[in-house]
């Protein structure tokens, strides 16, 4: 498995165990703290985003856009782990060349078409490590406001956590 891929399913694996220590309502509850999401709809909008990567992955175009936005999965906590179990599985079986071009897909604004780019497996794995970061920092807040500690280091950028390494020492 290449590095990209193992550090993608280290993700997906600490998402899954901080969904394990929630109950089922304090996953679709909403704080105006959060922007009124919760747990759940930041979680679903996450594995989205990994569903879309590995569609991507066999056809050769990843569309972000084209997001399959399951309801279910972000109002069921039994929904969303098994959909992040699913992924992590799915993602793990992926037999791609983390450096085959693939075409990408998103909108970055809202009053033209779609942006079509070329990119690289890497690149995506590396922007689903990023997103998934920035998302899970979001979680882990709406985690907290309800009493559940996600792990350390959780929605931390790894950048960030190297550094506080060398500083911490």
């Amino acid at each position: 498995m290449i590095s990209l891929i193992r550090d993608n399913c280290d993700f997906l694996q600490q998402g899954i165990d901080l969904l394990e220590r929630h109950s089922p309502e304090t996953y679709v509850k909403g704080d105006p703290a959060t922007f009124g999401s919760s747990v759940g709809a930041r979680m679903r909008h996450v594995l989205d985003h990994y569903a879309s990567f590995i569609v991507g992955a066999g056809s050769g175009v990843i569309n972000y856009d084209d997001r399959q936005r399951d309801i279910e999965v972000e109002r069921s906590l039994d929904s969303g782990i098994g959909k992040a179990k699913d992924l992590l599985n799915g993602l793990r079986k992926l037999p791609i060349d983390e450096e085959s071009r693939v075409e990408v897909i998103v909108s970055a604004n809202t009053y033209s078409g779609d942006d079509l780019s070329q990119s690289t497996f890497a690149r995506e794995l590396q922007f689903l490590a990023s997103h998934t970061v920035h998302h899970y920092a979001l979680i882990s807040i709406a985690s907290r406001m309800q009493g559940i500690m996600p792990a350390e280091g959780f929605g931390i950028a790894p950048s960030t956590l190297k550094y506080l390494q060398t500083v911490e020492g």
